[in-house]
């Protein structure tokens, strides 16, 4: 009899567990399938002690797979991971309220001064993935969801009460970020333990929730801010976002123990030194640098070219609708298809549709690129972590290696908006629009060879 991890040392540059017989249950694509065949005999009586409901069920050949794949508690969870992302990334996405509200609350302070209060808060929101990686996969899950949550929503409502520029950069740029952080990455990778065949398509309709909320919440936060005032407004904001948090702290559970993975340690080293998991997040890195200028700038080209602004204010809002379904279709297909194979076309595509800012010089013009360029660049934002989970060799290292691509490309938040509004300052749009272009198609070509070495590796073209 080969315990599972012996099986795993052997496979593991294919990321295949070998079963020792055929079965009806395909178990070398599921990196969750425990079965007795595969335990060791320390292992067996070590479980035989545990209580019942501490314990895995381990599918038979005539039972159900392991991955639900399905069913009421799988789809709550995604529920929960939508309600997450509503409430922390579609409120993060309105921060441009609060860039027009600040200017002229601060008005000793630059606006390039106050935009970083939006980068370092998307930067921790990332970058705190190299963090909450190794803790999700040590089974520190509530943990990280209560802990995050609570400092998110009290960072929510402090920031209703700031008074200078230094509390809101604390409580809005650094609070919020390590709040968001901190829940981001287990309320996503918690996915993985319900569904296999469809966690693409899951994970898509799950990140459907920060379309919608920076659909929502910048309408409803200009709206209080005329009507109730800027405290009041956040407040009454944060109250409805508090109660999304909750609910989804009551959908999110772990359906495995922590003990029931396999005692597999991942490395940073060891998974550094994967080749093509380091050029798709390479690639990840490139795309993400440009992807935000059209979605950042959009609005303004279409107001420099005098279209009226009672229509081009409305821009971003078509662009997060259309992302929506480019977050649901695209993953559809990526799951049949292979979420590296689909993620490559897509941010290809986000690379190429850049360059057509310049054919918004029209009402029409303006609404198609908006239409497009958000269904493929939120396809592309959607398709990242099932990426980056096409990697994992076990389910232990799902949270490191999700975590440490999270730090890389958190690398952007940084660098990227002060880069595109230092060319659009010196040279207009022709200058930020085409760095924008090529330095998507580059990291396209980068997480384009990194997807064919994987393809080579593992043997087959769905990756």
């Amino acid at each position: 009899m080969v315990p599972i991890e012996k099986q795993l040392d052997s496979n593991g540059e294919s990321g295949k567990l070998e079963p020792e017989t055929q079965s009806s249950t395909d178990t070398s694509s599921n990196p969750y399938s425990t079965s007795a065949t595969a335990m060791s005999h320390s292992q067996a009586v070590e479980n035989s002690q545990k209580a019942p409901s501490d314990i895995e069920k381990a599918p038979t050949s005539n039972g159900p797979p392991a991955v639900p794949d399905g069913g009421l508690r799988a789809w709550l969870c995604v529920l929960g991971a939508w309600l997450t992302m509503f409430a922390t990334f579609g409120y993060a996405n309105s921060f441009g309220v609060f860039q027009s509200y600040y200017i002229i609350k601060y008005p000793s302070v630059s606006p390039s001064d106050i935009s970083w209060v939006g980068s370092v808060q998307l930067f921790f929101q990332f970058a705190f993935g190299a963090i909450t990686g190794p803790l999700y996969d040590k089974g520190y899950f509530y943990h990280l969801m209560y802990s995050g949550s609570v400092l998110y929503i009290i960072c929510i409502f402090m920031t209703s009460l700031c008074k200078e520029f230094w509390e809101t950069f604390l409580s809005q740029g650094l609070g919020l970020g390590m709040g968001i952080g901190i829940i981001l990455l287990p309320s996503f990778s918690i996915m993985s333990q319900y569904f296999n065949k469809k966690r693409a398509l899951a994970m898509g309709v799950a990140v459907t929730g920060s379309s919608i909320g920076a659909i929502v919440l910048p309408v409803r936060l200009n709206r209080l801010i005329t009507s109730h005032g800027f405290e009041h407004a956040v407040q009454y904001t944060g109250y409805l976002l508090m109660g999304c948090l909750i609910i989804a702290n009551l959908c999110l559970k772990p359906r495995l123990p922590p003990k029931s993975h396999p005692t597999v340690k991942p490395s940073p080293k060891v998974i550094f030194a994967d080749l093509p998991y380091c050029l798709v997040v390479a690639g990840f890195f490139f795309v993400t640098w440009g992807q935000f200028f059209p979605i950042y700038y959009l609005q303004v080209y279409g107001e420099d070219h005098g279209l009226p602004e009672n229509l081009t204010q409305y821009t971003l809002a078509i662009l997060n609708a259309a992302s929506v379904f480019g977050r649901i279709i695209p993953n559809h297909l990526a799951d049949r298809f292979g979420s590296l194979n689909m993620i490559t076309i897509c941010s290809f595509l986000t690379g190429g549709m850049v360059f057509t800012i310049f054919g918004a010089g029209s009402v029409g013009g303006l609404i198609v690129v908006a239409i497009l360029y958000g269904f493929f660049s939120g396809a592309y934002v959607s398709l990242m972590v099932p990426a980056l989970l096409a990697f994992a060799k076990s389910p232990s290292e799902i949270g490191s290696r999700t975590g440490l691509g999270m730090v890389i490309f958190s690398l952007t938040a940084l660098t990227g908006t002060p880069i595109h509004g230092a060319l659009l300052d010196k040279y207009g749009f022709y200058a930020p629009t085409i760095w924008a272009g090529v330095v998507c198609l580059t990291g396209s070509a980068l997480m384009g060879v990194g997807t064919k070495l994987q393809r080579k590796r593992k043997g087959t073209w769905k990756v």
